[in-house]
């Protein structure tokens, strides 16, 4: 039976609180973790079969993106709103004498030269290579099992690492997928992407993903004579997690190289590297490729910055249409689009427009009112809206009865249709709307957003379910 140890007070009972607000969102966290179910191997699977084990990491994943697609969730008037997408609940690292305490830091990490019991500090977007947000996962906080001891001598707790992108406050106008349409360059808030993203590695060194938003580590029990989680304890990744080293001659393809997952100390500028590879128990004999001593036993799994974004949308699309159905209801009718022609787009009605940007602006024929969250996040400029001419504010009555879009050949109509048009397509094979580099930030041209001559022009657009493909991943959704 696992311990709960009891929560501090004055902000643990913040956490306890937001703890208990996430479990009535547990419905949402299994579509989320559905849908985004992570890639498995087969030395996961096998290590999977002792305790907890995987489950841990799946419940993590849940817990976490369940609280950054829910900033509605917070129970403290008190606090600033949280961004969609924005995680407050930063990763457990003991501050001070205290050790482990499972309850998040609010908004602090680490860096790249933090030692056990330093303070931690808010990501600076004006040094952002040396943030490290890293540390076990805040599993009193997410109302998540904890360890059988104080410790965690046996590595029951997955430890967690982020992106500094998903915790800077008060930078990034767009917190959305638009963010995926930029590489990460240095200069802090004056860039699209003002911090890394983490790479993930295979068990032979080949990149699985250089956009990494999260990985999730299990521990699992010391595997060497280094890792003391015992009095006097170390606090350090060190203690619970592993590296390892491809050697030359390893079966092609392979990078041969040192990968170590509690090496936060990697110089700044460099990529941030996580390996996934088989526990050292598992393999009889060790593989040959491996440089001896071999021991090894992390369990991985990862988010890359499209997943992570794809459950964000999933909440924003949501508030999108809940706003637009609340505006319809209360006028009889829907809103104009955002301004097009123009460049850039803006969410202003200015022009009467039907096809643009998602409308933001009280002029658009009434009063829009989206969540703080959806806003500060940036989420009305990923968004296309199309909207039938019949049900506009200067349309002739009677409104919205004998709409004209569709999707596709299907004989349903629609009133309107909003676009999801995923991240800008920048490589070979470019997007047929375009035949060219999309680049959606900063552009007044539906065909740096959406991918078919169909879509940029309507008024029959793409089936619905389309599938994706390397030069298109539009979604459409119809609206009554």
């Amino acid at each position: 039976m696992h311990t709960q140890y009891p929560l501090a007070r004055g902000a643990g009972g913040y956490r306890q609180r937001g703890a208990a607000a996430l479990l009535l969102i547990i419905t949402l966290v299994v579509i989320l973790t559905i849908v985004l179910a992570p890639r498995l191997t087969l030395w996961q699977v096998h290590n999977a079969a002792g305790g907890r084990g995987y489950q841990s990491l799946i419940d993590a994943k849940a817990a976490i993106l369940a609280y950054a697609a829910n900033p509605d969730a917070d129970l403290v008037p008190a606090v600033p709103a949280r961004r969609l997408g924005e995680i407050w609940l930063t990763p457990d690292l003991p501050v001070g004498a205290a050790g482990f305490d499972g309850l998040g830091k609010a908004g602090t990490c680490a860096t790249s030269t933090w030692t056990p019991g330093q303070v931690l500090t808010p990501p600076n977007p004006l040094a952002p290579l040396s943030v490290r947000c890293f540390g076990r996962f805040p599993w009193l906080s997410f109302g998540l099992p904890g360890p059988s001891t104080p410790d965690d001598q046996l590595g029951e707790v997955p430890w967690i690492f982020m992106s500094a992108n998903l915790v800077v406050a008060g930078c990034m106008p767009n917190l959305n997928p638009l963010m995926l349409s930029q590489n990460y360059t240095t200069g802090g808030c004056a860039t699209a992407v003002p911090f890394p993203w983490l790479r993930v590695v295979d068990d032979r060194g080949n990149l699985l993903s250089s956009e990494v938003a999260i990985v999730l580590i299990l521990p699992g029990p010391p595997v060497a004579n280094a890792q003391t989680r015992t009095a006097p304890i170390d606090h350090s990744p060190a203690a619970y997690l592993e590296g390892l080293t491809v050697a030359p001659g390893c079966p092609i393809p392979c990078v041969p190289g040192n990968y170590n997952n509690a090496s936060y100390t990697v110089a700044n500028g460099l990529a941030w590297t996580f390996i996934d590879a088989p526990s050292s128990t598992g393999l009889a004999p060790p593989a040959s490729y491996y440089q001896k001593p071999f021991a090894f036993n992390d369990r991985l799994i990862y988010i890359t910055a499209s997943e992570y974004f794809e459950a964000m949308e999933q909440r924003a699309r949501l508030a999108a249409i809940q706003t637009l159905s609340a505006f319809k209801l209360s006028n009889g009718y829907l809103p104009y689009s955002g301004d097009n022609p123009s460049t850039p787009f803006t969410p202003s009605c200015a022009l009467q427009s039907r096809f643009g940007l998602l409308p933001a602006a009280v002029n658009c024929g009434g009063t829009l009112t989206y969540p703080s969250w959806y806003s500060a996040a940036g989420w009305g400029n990923y968004f296309i809206y199309a909207v039938d001419p019949g049900c506009v504010a200067n349309a002739s009555a009677p409104r919205c009865l004998a709409p004209s879009l569709r999707l596709g050949g299907a004989p349903q109509r629609y009133n309107a249709v909003l676009f999801s048009p995923g991240r800008a397509i920048r490589n070979a094979p470019f997007a047929a709307s375009k035949g060219a580099a999309q680049s959606p930030l900063g552009s007044g041209a539906l065909a740096d957003f959406l991918d078919s001559a169909a879509n940029v022009t309507g008024p029959v657009f793409d089936v619905a379910g389309t599938p994706a493909a390397a030069n298109y991943n539009d979604r459409m959704y119809g609206i009554p």
